[in-house]
């Protein structure tokens, strides 16, 4: 049984970082209690309840992973309001073209961490990479109040440090990064081979679409956010202004190095 399959099925996406750290397989899930769940990290006790439960189905026999007279696979979701982000490598054929298969294995690698990293941080979830792609979600499974502004805020940092990583890599690399807001629907998709959480909708293809559009180094958005009460960045005074995201709700945000 594959942990990471289960954990979605289960809706705990979120445990999956935890899980994969400490290199928990299905064998030890058995052997796993509360102070155990604890130490992971997983800190809401719904989680753990939720956890504790489906490990003592499978531990009486229970395999969820298997299917029973019908092979058919029934989904189960949601629609959810979410912000999709889409975020790539500007030029990455021309670079795939001049670089080596280890050295853009490699560059590709630390992209993938960079900004898989900045997700997470953001309180967004990794969905899928696609070639040098990487397809965010902000809003499922968890949700929040300002998800549009964590996707906005995400791809702002995403951008600096693509700048760190050009500098690492010893080549000059930018993202294109394309965000839509609303409904999808979220659910557990795929066979009974493989199933994985994702969101599927026209957003999702908009949100590809506005990647593609927008130029290296710069977001793309859909109208989608009002217009905050207060600034989302607070420029520091005498810095010079690196950019300005123009967000097609008639407002800018200006990031400041």
């Amino acid at each position: 049984m594959d942990v990471g399959t289960w954990l979605r099925d289960l809706g705990l996406v979120g445990c999956l970082d935890a899980f994969a750290k400490n290199s928990i397989d299905a064998a030890m899930l058995p052997d796993l209690n509360n102070e155990d769940l604890k130490d992971l990290g997983i800190t809401r006790l719904v989680d753990r309840k939720r956890l504790l439960k489906a490990i003592e189905e499978l531990s009486a026999g229970y395999e969820p992973d298997k299917p029973e007279l019908s092979t058919a696979v029934t989904p189960v979701g949601e629609h959810r309001q979410v912000t999709v982000l889409f975020a790539d490598i500007a030029g990455f054929t021309r670079l795939t073209s001049a670089l080596g298969a280890e050295e853009i294995h490699t560059v590709l690698n630390r992209y993938f961490e960079i900004v898989d990293s900045v997700i997470e941080g953001y309180g967004g979830v990794v969905d899928k990479h696609i070639g040098d792609s990487v397809m965010a979600v902000f809003g499922a499974p968890i949700a929040h109040d300002d998800d549009p502004m964590r996707a906005v805020r995400a791809a702002l940092k995403v951008h600096e440090r693509m700048a760190a990583l050009s500098i690492e890599c010893g080549h000059q690399l930018q993202a294109h990064i394309g965000i839509a807001n609303g409904q999808v629907f979220a659910s557990t998709t795929g066979s009974e081979a493989h199933r994985e959480y994702t969101v599927t909708g026209e957003l999702v293809n908009l949100a590809a679409r506005l990647q593609d559009r927008a130029q290296p180094g710069n977001i793309s958005s859909a109208p989608m956010i009002q217009p905050p009460q207060r600034p989302i960045l607070a420029p520091p005074r005498r810095n010079p202004l690196r950019f300005t995201l123009k967000l097609h709700s008639g407002w800018s945000i200006a990031a400041y190095s």
